[in-house]
């Protein structure tokens, strides 16, 4: 096993395109390559060494067995292990934008909150948040017809809106409240939201939506029978009909 530390070096005024902290880019280096890695902050092309600190174990070794540990606050470090195949990334406290953008293996861990757009398009692998997720958790960029593809992310606190979007695989499981409009355009992919949340599975054709709160059902959804999950009564609803949509969605009884 390898293990690697990164450290900022102070607190970022601007932020930093960070897609170079993954197991993928560290894996096949020396520490003396990884510090001398090319990072851009804004419009700036920096060294990795001009801005974090890399400690740990030197020489190469395979991607399945690199841990990088984050250590202090990379909240304005964007892209962190973008694509990553296996290995670890863990961050003692939050992550930027578009952490595990492409990712299609391996576990990022993060033990405060990330920011907008988490795991975006993620095909595999699994995202695990102990705070809150920002806007558009597991879902796609601008213009691309699939968000989130495969794998697994969990979020301890809550989660902004558009969770899900354009989703067409993978799980999500927030136990918190979910902003405005999760599993939108939803087409084949599992979602649980275990608070409240708004207009769920707006558009959705296939896929499952679960929300143990309270939810405002749209009206383009038909309205099944009773179910029982985990112990307990779900009304069952079938659509978004208005896209003769063939998604389910729950929301437990007595709280909507």
């Amino acid at each position: 096993m390898r293990t690697i530390t990164i450290t900022p070096l102070k607190a970022f005024e601007i932020s930093v395109e960070a897609e170079i902290i993954s197991p993928d880019k560290f894996a096949p280096l020396s520490l003396s390559q990884i510090r001398s890695l090319s990072i851009w902050q804004g419009n700036r092309k920096r060294k990795l060494s001009d801005l974090f600190r890399a400690e740990g174990d030197d020489g190469p070794a395979k991607v399945e067995d690199v841990t990088i540990t984050l250590q202090g606050d990379f909240s304005r470090a964007k892209r962190i292990a973008e694509g990553m195949t296996a290995g670890k990334v863990e961050a003692e406290g939050g992550v930027g934008m578009h952490a595990g953008n492409n990712m299609k293996g391996g576990l990022l861990s993060v033990q405060k909150d990330a920011e907008d757009w988490l795991g975006r398009e993620m095909r595999g692998g699994k995202i695990t948040v102990r705070g809150n997720a920002g806007n558009y958790l597991g879902a796609g960029y601008r213009g691309e017809k699939c968000g989130m593809r495969g794998g697994e992310i969990e979020v301890g606190g809550n989660a902004g809106a558009y969770l899900g979007e354009h989703l067409c695989g993978g799980s999500i499981r927030v136990h918190g409240d979910a902003g405005d409009f999760p599993g939108a355009a939803n087409q084949g992919g599992t979602i649980f939201i275990g608070g409240s949340t708004y207009l769920p599975g707006a558009e959705m054709t296939k896929g499952t939506i679960t929300v143990r709160g309270r939810a405002r059902v749209l009206p383009s959804y038909q309205k099944m029978e009773i179910m029982s999950i985990e112990g307990e009564d779900f009304q069952k609803y079938v659509g978004d009909l208005v896209e003769k949509g063939t998604g389910e969605l729950f929301v437990r009884v007595g709280s909507s």
